[in-house]
């Protein structure tokens, strides 16, 4: 009762008026945006057309299944667009790395590629000097 005849009239006890106070701060945090589509409109004939990342048909001749929740996209030739060579290093998904494990690597190319070479200098003076 005391609460009650404390707080202001029509606005509900402290309690209650806490609370409000929270819903109101949190409520911009926990509402969802809504969603702007700031990309320019696609013509749907030319995404039609364009290649396909795996066989290189377009997309147009290609099936997509859509079983639980997954999309499946079924090229329609056994051909297969030959991957990119990678004769450097992976990383742990086994992807070709990039930034700093790839500028390690190289450095450690050139520091073994100096090695060698010094390595084939010596042996060939020592080869000089038995001459």
């Amino acid at each position: 009762m005391t609460r009650d005849a404390a707080g202001r009239p029509g606005d509900g006890n402290a309690f209650s008026r806490f609370f409000v106070r929270v819903d109101n701060a949190l409520e911009p945090i926990f509402t969802t945006t809504p969603l702007v589509d700031d990309s320019p409109p696609v013509d749907e004939q030319e995404l039609r057309s364009r290649p396909c990342p795996v066989c290189g048909r377009p997309i147009s001749e290609h099936a997509f299944e859509e079983t639980n929740g997954n999309v499946i996209m079924e090229c329609p030739t056994d051909e297969r667009l030959p991957e990119p060579l990678s004769n450097g290093p992976l990383n742990e998904f086994g992807m070709p790395a990039t930034g700093r494990r790839l500028e390690k690597y190289e450095e450690r190319q050139a520091r073994e590629e100096a090695e060698r070479e010094a390595q084939r200098e010596a042996r060939e003076e020592a080869e000089a000097e038995r001459a």
